[in-house]
């Protein structure tokens, strides 16, 4: 029994079948994969925080020897955030993708006190219109939370908007509470970071065929 079965595994036509039926069945899976990104156009805007950093360790005091003002408004917890925008899919993403002309808004839990920034990248790309909010948080003495709002624009393919805004208030995490994008799909991750995430993952994974073993990762 050991010996045909010997026999079987070590057979070359056996192998070949393997293969071909392999090959078949990787052509006909490209083919189909490649049909649907020709059929389906896809488009996707990232967005991710590149920094958040506070000017001061602790809030500035009344006997503060350094102090921040904007105005004649001083801040006791300056910092200074920056938020990253990019269209990292295969398309454009035109104004007309807004859905009933509304604009994406991003969410800092602390009003804006100010827009440092707005740069676009590569050059060439013409810059969006970004405006900040601010709405007043009931029952809470007069605090208002805000954020910004990026205006429908197009969006070239591989451009990336970082705009740097100065807020007054302790670190929050910053949400996209509004994507009215029609057909564009929208992460708040940095462009390949999930990809080296599921690298790390696989770096050490393994296929078997048979006794064939295949390794996935490096």
């Amino acid at each position: 029994m050991e010996k045909l079965a010997s026999k079987w595994w070590e057979s070359g036509s056996w192998w070949q079948f393997v293969i071909t039926i392999l090959a078949g069945l990787i052509v006909g899976v490209l083919g189909a994969w490649a049909a649907f990104r020709s059929a389906n156009p896809k488009r996707r805007v990232n967005w991710w925080i590149q920094s958040n950093t506070p000017l001061f360790d602790r809030p500035a005091g009344d006997g503060a020897l350094l102090n921040v003002t904007l105005g004649s408004v001083r801040l006791s917890s300056p910092r200074i955030v920056e938020l990253v925008i990019s269209n990292s899919g295969r398309h454009d993403v035109t104004a007309e993708m807004f859905h009933g002309a509304e604009p994406i808004k991003f969410d800092f839990d602390h009003a804006v006190a100010a827009v440092l920034d707005v740069a676009s990248a590569p050059e060439g790309t013409l810059l969006p219109q970004i405006e900040t909010w601010q709405e007043l948080i009931p029952l809470t003495g007069g605090q208002h939370q805000g954020g910004l709002l990026l205006k429908p624009s197009l969006l070239r393919r591989g451009q990336t908007i970082t705009v740097t805004v100065l807020i007054d208030g302790d670190e929050k995490p910053v949400r996209c509470v509004q994507f009215p994008l029609v057909d564009v799909d929208q992460t708040s991750v940095r462009p390949g970071s999930l990809s080296r995430e599921v690298a790390d993952v696989l770096q050490d994974a393994s296929v078997y065929i048979g006794p064939l073993r295949i390794r996935v990762g490096r």
